[in-house]
């Protein structure tokens, strides 16, 4: 039977391993975007690394509604949905420090030269942190009972 999660169990959700989310937006023609991307959680903010002249990052400066769902594919299944705002950082600190933290996430094992490396990439000119602010949330638990 299907499980609404608790917040504690919908962060740990979030936080556990190296899962990807998928960050859909739409494009200033009205067509949904839905990409997979790393995230980590800042408190219950979603935060996501990206290219301002990315397509993503081009459909938020027309709409920054934002969709960001987190599954498990594995039986009993279970998924997170993230409704909200997105706010575009480009202070060089704050996409760093939130870049980090997705860094360490998926990077962690790899050892601080790797992690380095790709903090190089996300900081570079051009790249901006998302924050995705929650306004809806939907936490479902053993989908498949």
């Amino acid at each position: 039977m299907p499980e609404k999660m608790t917040d504690d169990q919908r962060r740990a959700f979030l936080t556990e391993g190296t899962r990807t989310a998928v960050f859909a937006t739409v494009r200033p023609d009205g067509r949904p975007h839905a990409v997979p991307v790393w995230f980590a959680l800042d408190g219950d903010d979603v935060l996501v690394n990206l290219g301002a002249d990315t397509v993503k990052g081009k459909a938020l400066k027309e709409n920054p509604c934002v969709s960001v769902v987190a599954d498990d594919p594995r039986p009993p299944y279970s998924f997170v949905s993230v409704e909200g705002v997105a706010e575009i950082v480009s202070d060089p600190d704050e996409v760093r420090r939130g870049s980090a933290l997705i860094a360490e996430r998926y990077l962690g094992e790899a050892g601080q030269e790797t992690i380095d490396g790709w903090l190089a990439y996300a900081t570079s000119p051009g790249k901006v942190l998302v924050r995705v602010r929650p306004k809806h949330l939907v936490a479902i638990a053993k989908v498949g009972g």
